[in-house]
């Protein structure tokens, strides 16, 4: 099992200050924003340099600054991924009931997995997963299951600078990332086999919304011994069921999904 661990970047802390102090009073110059936060001025400019080369902020006419449009862009899907976790709940509850697993749901920010949900089974094992966790796309059983939707060009960028191995069974090369996407695609199911952390399974399948797009993703976690090999089809579909359920509800077509498989 996992276990969370405190960390915490000094900078990034003092950007979160600073963006929350603008969002309370609209517009703060740097000097208004030392005086208030009791950051030094230089390390105040780097910073709004950052946030305003991100857009996160913008600067006004009178040299003060403001929320910028990525503030908008980030609070858009913000209430996307609530309305995912609204529909996907009972769903996620019904795929762990009676069960020892753990149910996730994830989605995408920027190239990383990131839990919006998560939802306990009946067993005495609690995994330390949290809400905003962001996860290995390769190694992990949503993050594979998100890369259904990914080009083989996006989850080379995506993955070739990071495949660290975590365990014995972790990949090493980018082709082997690529052959396992490409199954998923075909089963409708990802497998992740003890390649984040060992004695750890996963399962994760990939939520469609209205327009055909991976939109999440949905997996369980067990133990090893709970999730041993040869149940590992008879899981992977019960996960695609429900996948395919969460879909259905989101307003997910499924003769196209039918077609796009036979055809592509």
């Amino acid at each position: 099992m996992t276990t969370k661990k405190d960390y915490t970047v000094p900078a990034l802390e003092k950007a979160i200050m600073i963006l929350n102090e603008i969002s309370e009073t609209g517009e703060l110059s740097i000097t208004e924003m030392h005086q208030r936060l009791q950051i030094p001025k230089s390390t105040t400019f780097v910073i709004l340099s950052t946030l305003e080369k991100h857009h996160l902020i913008e600067k006004c006419a009178e040299g003060k600054f403001r929320l910028g449009s990525a503030v908008l862009h980030l609070g858009a899907a913000f209430a996307r991924q609530t309305d995912i976790r609204a529909v996907a709940r009972p769903h996620l509850e019904l795929l762990v009931q009676g069960t020892p697993f753990t149910a996730h749901l994830a989605t995408l920010v920027g190239s990383q997995p990131v839990y919006i949900d998560k939802a306990e089974g009946d067993g005495f094992v609690r995994f330390a997963t949290t809400i905003g966790q962001s996860l290995p796309l390769h190694a992990s059983g949503v993050g594979k299951a998100l890369a259904v939707g990914m080009s083989d060009e996006e989850i080379v960028d995506a993955v070739e600078s990071k495949l660290e191995p975590l365990t014995g069974k972790s990949y090493r090369t980018v082709d082997e990332v690529l052959e396992d996407i490409r199954m998923a695609r075909k089963l409708g199911y990802a497998i992740e086999d003890e390649q984040m952390e060992e004695g750890i399974r996963c399962i994760g399948a990939p939520i469609f919304n209205a327009a055909g797009k991976v939109a999440a993703s949905v997996s369980i976690t067990a133990l090893a011994k709970d999730l041993p090999v040869f149940k590992l089809q008879q899981i992977g579909e019960r996960v695609k069921e429900i996948a395919d359920a969460i879909s259905t509800d989101l307003g997910y077509v499924f003769s196209e999904r039918k077609s796009e498989r036979e055809n592509g």
